[in-house]
């Protein structure tokens, strides 16, 4: 069998933007170095908006985030460029940053570190065999650690699991941008839910190791259109219908699968992902 690889890296400096590519990063307790550390926050509600916001998410998945340079751990972090609307705004600008984001959005917002605790807002559409509906608020557990991240450090995702969805849905276009994963793995000759397998495993991969945790549970972010890709609602409704799993006690549509970081370490592209 040939080895899984990473195939890319990524990094999201601000929750929910479209981020950037990396050749190489270090994991931590906090996953990928510097991965969303900063949000958007509505001043009336004091809730984050995500990409799964049910007014606002598509527009902020249009937007853009990348450090001006390279992170360093143990600095403070590099100021963030984002793209809005087509206008580039700096996070250390930040009444020019909130003054664009809100004029877009058409909602006063602020641009805010995680350190304290936080809340997010989505909607889920009705699809059959998902326990959840309709509006739903949930907190982001991570976000007084340091990260926007929604439930778990660190996101992967393989090239099967990607190939295989697409080939249960030939008329839709599949590719990593609508999972934002933190990791893809390349597992060359797979074509099915491969993470199903790893769940609870433990790993090296690069310098680092991890643990396995759950499989990673869709929402309605997988269905919008966002980095090129079109609105889609049977990415959801397949995935309910091909890879229902249990997660906190509800059944979910899941495809990839979370992991926490046992033993930091540097990861590169080309590392080769080893099981214990």
């Amino acid at each position: 069998m040939a080895a899984h690889r990473i195939q890319s890296i990524w990094r999201f400096p601000i929750k929910s933007f479209q981020g950037e590519s990396l050749e190489t990063t270090s994991l931590g307790e906090g996953g990928i170095f510097a991965d969303r550390p900063l949000a958007i926050v509505e001043k009336a509600t004091g809730k984050v908006i995500s990409g799964k916001h049910p007014k606002l998410g598509e527009q902020v998945l249009a937007f853009r985030a990348k450090f001006e340079r390279e992170p360093t751990p143990g600095e403070p972090l590099p100021p963030v460029l984002a793209e809005i609307d087509g206008e580039t705004v700096r996070s250390d600008d930040v009444a020019a940053f909130n003054a664009r984001c809100s004029s877009v959005l058409g909602t006063a917002v602020e641009l805010t570190a995680a350190g304290a605790p936080a809340l997010f807002e989505t909607h889920w559409p009705e699809v059959e065999g998902l326990a959840l509906s309709g509006s739903v608020e949930f907190p982001l557990p991570l976000a007084e650690a340091g990260s926007f991240a929604d439930l778990e450090p660190l996101h992967l995702l393989t090239t099967s699991s990607l190939r295989h969805l697409a080939s249960l849905m030939p008329e839709s276009e599949i590719a990593r941008g609508r999972f934002r994963p933190g990791i893809v793995i390349d597992a060359s000759g797979d074509t099915r839910f491969l993470e199903n397998d790893w769940i609870d495993r433990t790993a090296t991969i690069g310098d680092a190791a991890i643990a396995f945790g759950a499989a990673t549970p869709r929402c309605v972010m997988t269905t919008r259109p966002q980095d090129g890709l079109p609105r889609d609602m049977r990415v959801l409704r397949t995935l309910a219908k091909e890879n229902l799993r249990e997660f906190m006690g509800m059944p979910m549509a899941c495809l990839g699968i979370y992991a926490k970081v046992t033993s930091p370490g540097r990861i590169t592209v080309g590392d080769e992902l080893r099981f214990d």
